[in-house]
């Protein structure tokens, strides 16, 4: 009965394990059928098959004829002789032994390499060759990292039967009660010897072949040495270390025949003469390079190492793609004219003064509505408003079912009825309003804009850890709060799976929740939504690409789409640098998740990538070219900010394509410094603007960061990437005069404490029961002239209070001053530095005291003094605006001073 109970207990085990595996996989099947990407999943389980089962035979019958012979010899050997029944035991043994151990290895190895098999036949080139050997950089990125892994896995399998044979030998020896280590060597003509000496020749043999194609890989992967003064193949790689490894390789396979002679006539010194010889070869590599690297390169390293020094130089640019920045040198004097700003007033009207930070802290507050909601990230883009591109702030109001108390966070609550964010916020990045918080574009349930229209506001798909939700069912789900009740919809998209008897059953083991089975809500007509966070979802169907940590939201023709770029990367391109472990990167694919039907489309922006043409031929039709994006999310496009960041960092030394320059490190740059607290410093961030490139005749979104000198503050260049459909990832750097200093951001932020009205007015802020914020500097060329603008919040240390923008900072040259908002900053800043030429300025009106005030005649004058300085901002005359602003201040408080009488 116990024995009964037992099977019973590992059958239902057995049988849990396999339901949970199938329904997992006909889970998948049945998703990646949805989101029209089966064929990613069949290409992807087909050649797992087609790789395991090869695998699989061949290892299931090397292990079960080896395992036989070995018996056979051990059975010959003791003179042993067994009845039929028990060598039918011992072959049924070692048959599923060999079954067992041929099937996890093909799964391990299956597992680790189908990938990378399905790279090496698919293989894409370059286009560029390396500079040593002249194989395409594809043969390095595809070929032999999977040429060097199968190697490494055969050396590993014969050395521990080498090992096993050994072990095999020794236990034989023990049994017979050997006295010493010379009876051990001494093969005499035992038939244990003899059978231990057959392997050993056979298996030394085939290790020595081996050993000779491991040591000339090592001299292919001599492109990625890190010795020398920069990655890749050195001097001393070259002219000893290849040479070597090419005759060792050679010693390796004239061995193997030496070898295999020598134990099958049982001549083991041979074989140990031939051991010693190959290690004091090896052994000698290592010397002789660390000597030629000590006493001869050393002391000439700039004559022996700059012609390898330039390979690195040019196929690290190439890797990162940094070989085509365009170059524009930029003259700095400062001097600005009126007509310089009507010029480029897009860029002056695009001016970033709001913060992310601060922005999202606001959305939260005041825009989510109800404790359920929640903006999880602020994105910048560009919008036609008016006639013209504006920069805003957009985020996703999105559902978050766990801000909710724990008692409301039931089965129906969380998969039924709460299932979707609505809406979105936008506002005006270089405008706010009289309460210094963001001058909103689109806010508030439900959205109502006529200029930006959201038709489909529902937000099923997201950035938030969404789970899964059950749609189309009998009870309408809650679509927004409302005044006096709850609107509701029902869910009209094409994104779920049907819920039919069997998926119920299904996914009630599958999500563990017999609800599927027993809630009158779920009909046949209901359907589940799966992988609903939107990185998540991409990741599951290209797992093969990298993302961008940052997904950004995009309102297209009424509908809401998330944008994530995607990019691919390799850690082996030949004499390529590295950086966090990569070597070449590419912002290549741009993925478009439809917000409301969760539909996912892949785009191939740059069809000059190797990796991306590779995933296409593996995984066919995965993406659409760039031509066949909908024309108006192309112009919502960007560079992906973490390829930038690497790209630059990279670019810090690499700018440099002079190897004796490089060698010297004569010019050195540094992404730009910010204070991260009182001790530490961290690189600033990389700054979305809309602005005009110099020489450049329009504005345009821009991904920007300014480099300083090394170890310095002053600012010495700025790199730019192009986001138009048309110039899409073109880079530009500004590059400023080497003879001329140029405040960097940490210089300018410093300044700030130096100018005594401004740091006396912090200061005064810090102490009455409030906390300066200041923003990030944002550096924008205009003609021959930097501005530097910085924001100044203020935020009460009381109660949940906002982060108020109070002060807009503005740096000209010499000049800083602080303002109110940033017309006024440009008004004082220009009346400081500008003669205006023809500028009329109006004269402020003066009152004297005890005089009689027509009360009438004020409010007609204030009127007219709003008027023209709408004019004169709308004309770009900013210190005739900052007159009479000035002056109907004065009006205004003579009005106050009235009607407090």
């Amino acid at each position: 009965m116990k024995k009964t109970l037992i099977k019973i207990l590992i059958g239902v085990i057995v049988l849990l394990v396999l339901v949970g595996v199938f329904s997992s996989f006909f889970v998948d099947y049945q998703w990646f059928n949805e989101v029209g990407y089966i064929d990613v999943f069949f290409t992807s389980l087909k050649s797992k098959a087609i790789i395991f089962g090869p695998t699989f035979v061949v290892l299931f019958l090397l292990i079960l004829v080896y395992s036989r012979y070995l018996k056979k010899g051990y059975l010959s050997m003791n003179n042993q002789v067994y009845d039929k029944k028990e060598t039918s035991l011992h072959n049924k043994i070692i048959f599923f032994a060999s079954l067992v151990l041929s099937l996890i290895f093909s799964l391990l190895f299956t597992e680790v390499f189908w990938y990378r098999i399905l790279e090496y036949f698919n293989a894409t080139d370059f286009g560029i060759k390396d500079p040593l050997f002249g194989y395409d950089a594809g043969f390095y990125i595809f070929k032999l990292p999977l040429i060097n892994a199968v190697l490494g896995v055969l050396i590993t399998i014969i050395v521990l039967l080498i090992i096993a044979t050994l072990v095999f030998y020794s236990l034989l020896k023990i049994k017979d009660g050997f006295t010493g280590f010379k009876e051990y060597m001494k093969a005499g003509d035992s038939r244990e010897a003899s059978f231990a000496i057959k392997q050993l020749s056979v298996l030394g043999a085939i290790l020595l072949i081996l050993l000779a194609g491991a040591f000339y890989l090592r001299g292919l992967n001599l492109v990625y040495s890190p010795r020398g003064i920069a990655f890749g193949g050195s001097y001393t790689d070259v002219h000893i270390s290849l040479p070597m490894f090419k005759i060792i390789a050679v010693l390796c396979l004239i061995s193997a025949f030496i070898v295999f002679f020598a134990i099958i006539r049982k001549r083991t010194r041979w074989v140990v003469y031939t051991a010693i010889f190959i290690a004091v070869l090896m052994v000698s590599e290592t010397l002789v390079s660390g000597i030629v690297e000590r006493f001869i390169v050393a002391p000439n390293a700039r004559d022996k190492e700059l012609p390898y020094l330039t390979y690195n130089i040019d196929m690290t640019r190439k890797g990162f793609g940094l070989e085509n920045i365009k170059e524009t040198p930029f003259t700095v004097d400062n001097t600005l004219a009126q007509k310089d700003i009507d010029e480029n007033m897009d860029t002056i009207d695009n001016i970033r003064i709001n913060e992310f930070s601060q922005s999202l802290e606001v959305f939260n507050q005041i825009q989510a509505i109800r404790n359920y909601y929640k903006f999880n990230d602020v994105d910048i883009d560009r919008y036609d408003i008016d006639g013209k591109t504006r920069q805003v702030f957009i985020s996703a109001r999105e559902l978050d079912n766990s801000r909710r108390e724990a008692k409301f966070q039931t089965w129906q609550n969380l998969h039924l009825y709460y299932t979707h964010g609505y809406g979105a916020v936008m506002s005006y990045t270089n405008d706010v309003n009289a309460s210094g918080l963001p001058e909103f574009i689109l806010k508030d349930i439900p959205t109502l804009n006529t200029e930006i229209k959201i038709d489909v506001p529902q937000i099923y798909f997201g950035e938030l850890d969404y789970d899964y939700v059950v749609v189309g069912k009998k009870n309408q789900e809650i679509d927004y709060p409302a005044e006096d009740r709850e609107a509701k919809t029902t869910y009209s998209g094409t994104a779920g799976i049907k819920m039919t008897p069997l998926n119920k059953l299904l996914f009630a083991f599958n999500k563990g929740s017999i609800n599927f089975l027993l809630s009158n809500d779920v009909t046949a007509d209901s359907k589940i939504i799966l992988n609903r966070n939107i990185v998540d979802r991409v990741k599951k169907i290209a797992p093969f690409i990298s993302y961008d940590s940052d997904p950004y939201l995009v309102i297209s023709n009424g509908k809401l789409y998330w944008i994530i770029d995607a990019y691919t990367t390799s850690n082996r391109f030949p004499y390529a640098e590295q950086y966090n472990g990569i070597n070449y990167v590419r912002n290549s694919v741009k993925v478009v998740i439809d917000a409301y039907d969760g539909k996912v489309d892949f785009y191939l922006a740059d069809s000059s990538d190797a990796i991306a043409k590779t995933i296409g031929k593996i995984y066919s039709g995965i993406f659409k070219d760039i031509s066949q994006m909908p024309e108006d999310l192309k112009n919502h496009l960007r560079y992906s900010e973490d390829v930038f960041m690497t790209q630059s960092k990279v670019y810090e030394k690499y700018h440099m394509n002079n190897p004796a320059v490089f060698y010297n490190s004569e010019d050195l740059w540094s992404v730009a410094k910010k204070k991260a607290n009182e001790t530490t410093e961290a690189d600033v961030e990389a700054v979305y603007q809309v602005m005009r490139l110099p020489g450049e005749t329009k504005e345009e979104l821009l991904l920007t960061i300014p480099f300083t000198v090394a170890k310095k503050e002053n600012m010495v260049s700025w790199l730019a990437v192009k986001m138009d459909a048309d110039n899409l990832s073109q880079m530009t750097l500004v590059k400023f005069p080497k003879e001329k200093s140029i405040y960097g951001p940490q210089q300018f932020n410093s300044r700030l404490n130096t100018d005594t009205e401004i740091s006396r007015q912090i200061a005064l802020w810090d102490q009455k029961g409030s906390q300066v914020i200041l923003g990030e500097t944002n550096i924008i060329p205009v003609k021959n002239a930097l501005l530097y603008v910085k924001p100044l919040y203020l935020r009460a240390n009381s109660g949940n209070s906002l982060p108020e923008l109070k002060k807009v900072i503005i740096g000209l040259g010499e000049k800083i001053v602080m303002e109110d908002n940033i017309q006024l900053a440009f008004a004082k800043l220009f009346n400081a530095n500008i003669e205006q030429p023809g500028t009329t300025t109006p004269t402020p009106t003066e009152t004297t005291p005890g005089a009689e005030v027509d009360i009438n005649s004020l409010i007609i004058k204030a009127a007219d003094l709003y008027e023209k300085s709408k004019q004169a901002q709308q004309s770009g005359d900013w210190a005739g605006y900052g007159e009479y602003i000035k002056e109907l201040e004065s009006v205004l408080n003579q009005l106050k001073n009235n009607a407090q009488l």
